[in-house]
């Protein structure tokens, strides 16, 4: 499995692009789907501000409120990823200030949050709904990079 992780950092987040291939990396392998390993993978990944996330959750989701991740998938099923060699699975648009409150509202680590929000968009670009499978795959993750 090849990741190609395209990374816009409007919000000049401290987050790496190396430590989110590595998300990616561990996210993809445990998250079930075999066929994965034989694709070549890309996505983008942008870091915007509250107000940019509020904006796009309200136009997308009609939602008027900051959140941490939204995910927008290029594809509906799983099945349709299968018969591609070159997936684009999509974007992902992350808001670091909303998670950094949050993490420090909940005391716990920042850079672990981020990787549990990161992991959630990629596995929602996957077609995962939110469900006990998925929020395992996320600890996995997380625990996976400690």
């Amino acid at each position: 499995m090849k990741i190609k992780l395209e990374l816009n950092n409007k919000e000049k987040a401290p987050v790496k692009k190396p430590y989110l291939q590595k998300i990616s990396k561990i996210t993809l392998a445990k998250c079930g789907i075999e066929f994965l390993a034989e694709k070549n993978i890309s996505f983008s990944v942008a870091f915007v501000s509250e107000k940019e996330i509020k904006k796009i959750n309200r136009i997308y989701r009609k939602k008027n409120v900051s959140t941490d991740v939204l995910s927008f998938s290029e594809y509906g099923k799983k099945e349709e990823m299968e018969k591609e060699a070159e997936l684009f699975l999509g974007e992902i648009v992350m808001c670091y200030n909303y998670i950094k409150k949050y993490a420090r509202e909940k005391n716990m680590d920042t850079k672990n949050e981020v990787a549990n929000v990161f992991s959630h968009g990629i596995l929602h670009l996957l077609g995962f709904r939110h469900s006990q499978k998925m929020f395992f795959i996320q600890k996995e993750v997380v625990n996976s990079i400690k």
